[in-house]
């Protein structure tokens, strides 16, 4: 178990740090597939804490008026809160990363007919 600064005194856990090579691995076939999938991962991830944070922001304003750091990071959400709050996160993550699960096998337009003569239809 980890020691926490939080006041909340909630177990957290912690493993040691592991060196690897994830930074050389490749997961498809093309590596920079690798690394557009890996950006928008860690983006998205920033994204939703960004958003956790701002719904934690505007909570504490409604409830006291004003907020500081140290309040943020001390907030701990209801049950309910987290479960919607767990809920909205799935269909975040689902809304990011569901393109991939379709793969397209239509070129872009090729099914656009284009009705001027000077335009040539994608192939």
């Amino acid at each position: 178990m980890a020691k926490s600064s939080l006041k909340t005194g909630r177990e957290t856990y912690a493993a040691e740090f592991v060196k690897a090579d994830y930074d050389r691995a490749v997961f498809t076939d093309n590596p920079y597939i690798d690394s557009l999938i890996t950006s928008l991962t860690a983006l998205s991830a920033n994204v939703w804490a960004i958003q956790r944070r701002m719904k934690i922001v505007e909570i504490l304003l409604e409830k006291n008026g004003a907020v500081t750091r140290d309040m943020i990071e001390q907030y701990q959400p209801t049950a309910e809160e987290a479960a919607l709050w767990r809920k909205e996160r799935n269909s975040f993550v689902a809304e990011v990363n569901d393109p991939f699960k379709e793969v397209g096998d239509l070129p872009y337009a090729a099914s656009i007919d284009v009705p001027h003569p000077g335009v040539k239809k994608a192939l």
